[in-house]
């Protein structure tokens, strides 16, 4: 799993990387010492730690840039002013630590961040895993597989092309262990933008043939999302 820590202390930089290799023994963790030098960053990150009160472009405006950039990392902001937690819900931010950190607060926000996140495998596509649990039994599904989601009475379908997986849950849950090749295309759908076979002002086509809705006001998003997903794919 890839780390990112943006502080503009050099120790708070190396306490932070400490403790998460003393958690995640196997983490990659790259350091940069300003907002400006992380958003230069061409690397993409599962978990970013990031300072709120940093001179320059600080944590907030640093988190908004990334999120305008298509950036899906978990957000964990570190700050000394606990007021500013409020202006963490506005970027999407996991979750956050306030100055100073216990080991044991630290532990414990980690370890749900790591657990939000899909595994990354070893292989040559570097592709993501999520671990479902229906009926009792747990069933590892690579992201890669799964052409999109539905959720229906409570109930969250995944549509793959072997088949379907069903279990109780939330979309916007589903959608946090996801990347930027799922777009929602409405409050019902998510769907993976590699298996997008054509779409019009109020639906999308799938590779299988399968329909979903795509709401009006996501119609310009959702462009925008696939024209930055084959630039990727290219």
């Amino acid at each position: 799993m890839r780390f990112a820590v943006c502080d503009d202390e050099a120790e708070l930089r190396r306490s932070i990387s400490d403790n998460i290799k003393l958690f995640s023994p196997g983490a990659v963790i790259t350091g940069f010492s300003s907002g400006v030098e992380l958003l230069a960053s061409p690397d993409s990150f599962d978990i970013i730690f990031l300072d709120i009160g940093m001179d320059g472009i600080d944590g907030m405006q640093t988190a908004r840039e990334l999120r305008k950039k298509g950036c899906s990392s978990a957000l964990i902001f570190v700050t000394a002013f606990e007021d500013r937690v409020f202006d963490a819900f506005d970027v999407g931010a996991f979750n956050f630590l306030v100055k100073p950190v216990s080991a044991e607060k630290f532990s414990e926000v980690l370890q749900k961040a790591i657990e939000s996140r899909s595994v990354p495998t070893a292989n040559a596509t570097n592709d993501r895993f999520i671990a479902v649990k229906s009926g009792g039994v747990s069933t590892k599904l690579a992201l890669s597989e799964i052409m999109y989601a539905e959720v229906f009475d409570r109930t969250l379908i995944l549509h793959t092309a072997s088949g379907k997986v069903e279990y109780r849950g939330k979309l916007s849950e589903f959608e946090k262990c996801t990347d930027n090749s799922f777009f929602r295309t409405h409050r019902s759908y998510l769907i993976n933008l590699r298996y997008l076979a054509s779409y019009t002002s109020s639906q999308v086509t799938l590779d299988n043939g399968d329909k979903v809705i795509l709401a009006k006001k996501r119609y310009s998003e959702l462009v925008k999302a696939y024209m930055r997903f084959i630039r990727t794919e290219d």
